[in-house]
């Protein structure tokens, strides 16, 4: 993986991890506070995902194109998913993620908005990560 793109997941990564941390004083104000809780949690951890992602990026001898599919696919689907959070603990779109809404509802649009993104998202994730093992284990580097 080339050094821009290390170096973007790495960027995008501490980005997303210091919008976690913001996104933990906004908690209290949320209508689903959980919810809230659980987009704060998403974002700290998919920004340490990135970094490391990041580093171990630099280690895979990948081709330009593979690579620049699996770190824009990490990085935005990442935004994504921690966008949905966020937008759900605003709405209160506790359809969305039950056990965390708590039996709350938002409006229709709002419910479908949310799990739209927070279902992209997280197979986007999977994809760019599965893409990931997948050229790194037919390039030999798996070893």
């Amino acid at each position: 993986m080339g050094r821009e793109l290390v170096d973007l997941l790495c960027f995008t990564g501490v980005l997303l991890f210091m919008l976690g941390l913001l996104t933990g004083f906004a908690i209290p104000a949320l209508r689903s506070p959980r919810i809230g809780l659980s987009a704060h949690v998403a974002a700290v951890q998919s920004g340490s995902a990135l970094v490391a992602f990041g580093f171990v990026g630099a280690r895979l001898e990948l081709s330009p194109g593979w690579a620049a599919v699996i770190a824009h696919g990490l990085w935005v689907s990442l935004y994504v998913t921690w966008l949905g959070l966020l937008a759900s603990g605003y709405w209160g779109a506790g359809g969305t993620l039950p056990i965390a809404g708590g039996g709350i509802r938002a409006k229709p649009w709002q419910e479908r908005a949310s799990f739209a993104l927070i279902g992209a998202g997280s197979l986007g994730t999977a994809a760019a990560v599965a893409a990931l093992l997948v050229a790194w284990s037919a390039r030999g580097n798996a070893g």
